[in-house]
């Protein structure tokens, strides 16, 4: 199933240390509008999609409950990526009825010390009140991004994901990009060690588990609960910016085309960046390694760090 990942608005009522669409607190004036947004859904509705609406803080934009019941009228199966704070008992009735089936949280910490540090004072209690006002309403899930300042959590963001009730939990790897700061980036043999730590809590628990941006995840993670690992970008996977951008995911700014100009599906064809990431020629190590078939390396780290989105992902600790 293709994955379209949407940034529909650059507002956001927080301002994360290392947010990627380095969002700000009023929505960009060149966004898709409400007609454009509409058009862009009528436009990818044979593909049968799921759609992640994302931000910023998709809820501020106004018209965001017409896009997803559209959306879900035209059979497509809709998330929303939200920071949790706005969330209320009555905006969780709104995402309901308009046919979102799952919420995504983003939470960086399994306390307040260390989500508010990188998301802003008070907002990890805002948040645990948003999953509150979602529980027996929608599914949701519990997003972690680890970098250097929370990778000590991992455990208990697992114990936190069980304990109020989430039926998910996808941890991020941070890519440089937006306002992530190479600071901020752990070390390949630290990742390494993560990606097992992971996998021995997920084998402990009944949540499903995906990691994102670390595809070696895929040669570590038995069979199970969850999607193990591969790097999707460009394959199955796909963003579109405020403005209508299309790239291949939301941390890999490689610019391929953009639906004012140009029909989506045209572009999710022919593309001739997204051609070269589904035929996987890769270089350097990446193209040597055995795991490359399974896991290709993250091709927006490759990016980011070398400037070829086909060379060697330099967060692997693997030398081939």
């Amino acid at each position: 199933m293709l994955i379209v990942a949407w940034e529909v608005t650059a507002a956001c009522n927080l301002s994360c240390g290392y947010c990627r669409a380095s969002a700000s607190p009023l929505p960009d004036a060149e966004e898709l509008s409400t007609e454009e947004a509409l058009s862009f859904l009528d436009s990818i509705a044979s593909l049968k999609p799921m759609l992640i609406l994302s931000g910023g803080e998709p809820l501020l934009r106004p018209d965001i409950f017409q896009i997803a019941r559209r959306s879900t009228a035209l059979g497509m199966r809709v998330s929303l990526a939200s920071n949790g704070t706005t969330i209320t008992p009555h905006v969780a009735d709104e995402i309901a009825t308009s046919g979102i089936s799952r919420v995504s949280i983003s939470l960086d910490g399994a306390a307040p010390e260390k989500h508010d540090l990188i998301r802003g004072k008070g907002s990890f209690q805002a948040a645990m009140r948003g999953l509150e006002s979602l529980r027996g309403k929608v599914d949701f899930q519990i997003n972690n991004t680890i970098t250097s300042r929370n990778e000590a959590d991992v455990a208990l963001i697992f114990d936190l994901a069980q304990r109020v009730g989430a039926c998910a939990l996808h941890f991020f790897f941070l890519v440089a990009t937006g306002r992530g700061r190479e600071a901020d980036l752990i070390s390949p043999e630290r990742q390494e060690q993560l990606l097992i730590e992971i996998e021995r809590e997920r084998e402990l628990r009944s949540l499903e588990v995906q990691v994102t941006c670390a595809p070696q995840y895929a040669r570590i993670a038995r069979p199970g609960k969850g999607r193990a690992g591969g790097c999707l970008a460009g394959k199955s996977f796909v963003f579109v910016s405020r403005k209508g951008d299309v790239y291949p995911c939301g941390y890999f700014p490689l610019r391929v085309g953009n639906i004012r100009e140009k029909n989506f599906i045209e572009i999710w064809e022919n593309a001739t960046e997204l051609k070269a990431l589904r035929a996987r020629i890769l270089k350097g190590k990446c193209g040597r390694c055995n795991f490359s078939g399974i896991c290709g390396g993250c091709r927006a780290r490759a990016y980011a760090e070398t400037g070829d989105f086909l060379g060697p992902d330099p967060a692997c600790r693997l030398e081939v």
